[in-house]
């Protein structure tokens, strides 16, 4: 059961391409643990409280969306990186993270996976980042916008925080998770009749109503919670290992 660190960190390098995308996150292996893998955790954020429930269930290896290290920051490690590399250290757990290839992922990221879970169609690439696409562009039967609020609160367990500036009766959407509200805009530029995102700020609730476009937002941690744990699954069923996501209260 199981298998090695440096064939997981080497598949999901294949998998998830990170030289593909100018990065602010330094994606993949960041802190290397035990040889040996069988037990994974799954998080959004690699906080304080998830590195200590993924070390107090033994985790061999935890990845999450949001890592430890940022590419041009100050690397001293003091204060809470000091006791989160501790924990990680003194328990011999692996920390692996993926950013904007895990949200760009066709089938483990955290866009296209929900519209198709969602039975969307005509689903194309939206949100270009320094080149490359991170969401998703689609359509679905007409429906009262009230109606998609109330679907993607369900998907996502979380409430809607809404401007909904454009047309009642819905039928495209894009969708780009996390902290992508700046992206209405691009949004209305193609014309769908609404922008879903997870995170908001008091000028976008301007931008909808003067742009005429529904701007919907579920939580920049909601909206990141598909990638790492379908990717979590992937890796249960293809390399035999145990799997929990470890699922960290967060309102924002």
């Amino acid at each position: 059961m199981g298998c090695d660190l440096k064939t997981i960190s080497h598949y999901l390098k294949e998998l998830l391409r990170p030289e593909d995308y100018q990065d602010v996150s330094l994606n993949g292996l960041q802190v290397e643990g035990r040889f040996h893998i069988a037990t994974i955790a799954t998080a959004v954020s690699a906080s304080l409280q998830v590195i200590y429930e993924a070390t107090k269930m033994r985790a061999d290896l935890l990845i999450v969306h949001h890592g430890l290290f940022l590419k041009g920051c100050d690397l001293v490690v003091k204060d809470t990186m000091k006791e989160k590399l501790k924990f990680l250290l003194t328990h011999d757990t692996s920390l692996i993270g993926y950013h904007l290839p895990l949200d760009a992922h066709q089938e483990f990221g955290n866009n296209w996976p929900v519209a198709k879970a969602l039975g969307w169609s005509n689903l194309e690439p939206f949100g270009i980042y320094h080149g490359m696409p991170i969401g998703v562009k689609a359509t679905f039967p007409l429906m009262p916008r009230e109606n998609l609020q109330k679907t993607l609160e369900d998907f996502y367990g979380h409430p809607g925080h809404v401007a909904l500036g454009g047309k009642e009766i819905v039928g495209s959407c894009a969708l780009v998770s996390g902290g992508a509200h700046k992206l209405i805009f691009n949004a209305a530029d193609e014309n769908v009749d609404c922008y879903i995102t997870g995170s908001f700020d008091e000028p976008i609730w301007h931008a909808a109503y003067e742009k005429k476009i529904n701007f919907m937002a579920f939580g920049h941690a909601a909206t990141e919670k598909i990638g790492v744990q379908r990717l979590g699954e992937h890796l249960q069923q293809k390399f035999h290992l145990a799997h929990t996501f470890i699922d960290e209260p967060n309102p924002f």
